[in-house]
């Protein structure tokens, strides 16, 4: 066996390996969420019966026991999101990859997300390369990936700031960007941002970039971090072409 053949022999394992792992950890994450969601949900349906009690009785919104049962009921949504998320990254559903005009899609995504923007005065500008060549997602699963790369964005900037979405079509690949004008982020930490569970945010579950990259990787390309610390961050997204793409009738090959 030629060393190409036997680091692709090894490259195969590794990969096979990763599957299995990923499988189990699955497997377990279903069991785990099981028996963390059903007393989860028995805790804000008691929170939510004891507060219709509270109406009832004329208690004010604002009163001790109504702010505490608020605040319990805020945690149990908190938990019940990071379930979630463990799940989306130990379980990812099978994809259904859809040849997509890249520019509306993003546009859609843009004016979904317009109001969070809108909320902390943030502008977001868009670039996007004239008629991109048609690439294959999952438009579900990929949706995930940039909403939670224009949510980063929006927390690094806090408020009164700029978003740049930019697309571009190379040789064999298209590029989504998306980038701030943030303080970008510390080179210590810029080492680690894909890692699971890490996360330099206060509440954060360290696991939406992790999956962003996995999601990504899994459509065959890669997600990079462009970092540039005190003028922002930008996060790159390569997407590879596909030899042929059936799209809106026509096929078109490069």
């Amino acid at each position: 066996m030629s060393p190409a053949e036997s680091r692709k022999a090894a490259e195969r394992r590794v990969a096979e390996l990763r599957q299995q792992r990923l499988a189990y950890i699955g497997t377990l994450a279903a069991g785990l969420a099981h028996e963390i969601r059903n007393p989860l949900n028995s805790i804000r349906m008691n929170v939510e019966l004891i507060e219709g009690e509270l109406t009832a009785r004329g208690e004010a919104q604002d009163s001790p026991s109504a702010v505490r049962l608020g605040r319990i009921r805020r945690e149990a949504d908190q938990l019940n999101g990071i379930l979630d998320e463990f799940l989306a990254f130990a379980r990812p559903p099978r994809m259904q990859l859809v040849a997509t005009d890249l520019s509306q899609y993003l546009n859609d995504l843009l004016d979904f997300f317009a109001p969070e923007c809108r909320e902390h005065d943030v502008a977001v500008r868009r670039d996007f390369a004239d008629d991109p060549y048609p690439v294959r997602i999952d438009p579900a699963q990929f949706k995930h990936v940039i909403l939670n790369l224009l949510k980063n964005a929006v927390e690094a900037i806090g408020e009164h700031g700029e978003i740049t979405v930019a697309t571009a079509e190379l040789e064999r690949e298209v590029t989504i960007r998306i980038a701030d004008n943030g303080g970008g982020l510390a080179p210590e930490n810029a080492e680690k941002v894909f890692e699971v569970f890490f996360s330099t945010k206060e509440r954060g579950t360290g696991l939406g970039l992790a999956i962003a990259r996995r999601i990504v990787e899994e459509h065959g390309g890669q997600l990079e971090l462009d970092n540039r610390p005190g003028l922002g961050a930008a996060f790159v997204i390569h997407l590879p072409k596909g030899i042929f793409l059936e799209f809106e009738g026509e096929t078109r090959s490069k």
